[in-house]
């Protein structure tokens, strides 16, 4: 009898296993089924087209003749690229409306260009600005704090040709609504034994970083004293750009870093791209016609 009661067990067991092993094998041929239904809908997703994005850089403009040169060009040459960029069909955007691109919180127009201006010349203010209201179009400014400091002092005598921005001029740019404030640092705009905001020679990570936070966030302190906001962009003083300096300024809160390298940028909506944007130098006497006709390749795929 014992015996008859363990050969049932046997194959009752032998049984189970068997109806458990068809289950399984139904089961993962199911998932496996499901898994191949959602990467063959996936595969008809298109994805999304780049966006080319030129970056203009532009530093001072001046209506002196021996002034024009490599950072400097003539009020006649800004207006001519604005009326450029309007007949090519050109819309000028902020880094705000970068940023919301790649949040997917907005898109960007058909054609975005940025042009952007460094260091904070009063050549900004008195040429610049009333150009920019003309064609009705937007630039970036990107403001060094100290200097921005010294000539807001009372009773100083500036020379457009060499004077910067006062925080009076800056907060009056900042209500034109055409004129968005960037980072270019407070007091790292000087060749010394930084050079500009690289990290010094063995200079370790953490002081290093509180050497950007304390400087960019001096001057983020400073324009939203003085006009409101916290600028998202740092600007390189000098072009000086390395992984360091990326991560440092990430860390400190920024979203954007504009450098000096001179090529197109190619935009997918990864947040990552905005940590290095290309932009091409304005020098005097530069034909900017043949530069953006350089630019087919990118919109004639």
């Amino acid at each position: 009898m014992k015996r008859y009661f363990s050969v049932l067990i046997a194959v009752l067991l032998i049984m189970l296993t068997c109806l458990t092993a068809a289950g399984s094998e139904a089961f993962f041929k199911e998932k496996a089924n499901d898994i191949d239904d959602f990467f063959a809908d996936y595969a008809l997703v298109t994805p999304p087209e780049p966006i080319h994005l030129p970056i203009i850089m532009y530093h001072q403009i001046s209506k002196k003749e021996s002034k024009l040169g490599t950072y400097v060009i003539s009020v006649d040459e800004f207006e001519q690229d604005l009326q450029l960029f309007t007949d090519l069909g050109f819309t000028a955007i902020t880094v705000d409306d970068l940023i919301k691109f790649v949040t997917k919180k907005d898109t960007l127009p058909e054609k975005p260009i940025m042009l952007t201006f460094d260091d904070g010349a009063q050549s900004d203010y008195i040429y610049a600005l009333p150009l920019l209201q003309k064609y009705e179009m937007k630039a970036i400014f990107s403001i060094v704090g100290k200097f921005a400091d010294k000539y807001s002092e009372p009773n100083l005598i500036k020379n457009v040709d060499y004077a910067h921005l006062c925080w009076d001029e800056i907060r009056e740019m900042h209500k034109s609504g055409l004129a968005d404030f960037q980072n270019h640092s407070y007091g790292l705009h000087v060749i010394d034994k930084r050079h500009g905001p690289l990290p010094c020679k063995f200079e370790s990570d953490k002081d290093y970083q509180q050497v950007i936070q304390e400087d960019l966030g001096r001057l983020n302190a400073a324009f939203k004293e003085h006009i409101g906001i916290e600028p998202k962009a740092f600007t390189c003083p000098f072009g000086c750009y390395n992984d360091r300096l990326r991560e440092a300024v990430r860390r400190a809160g920024f979203s954007v870093i504009f450098t000096s390298h001179q090529k197109m940028n190619t935009l997918t909506g990864d947040p990552e791209e905005l940590f290095m944007l290309k932009r091409f130098l304005r020098t005097h006497g530069k034909d900017m016609y043949k530069l953006v006709s350089s630019w087919a390749e990118y919109y004639n795929r």
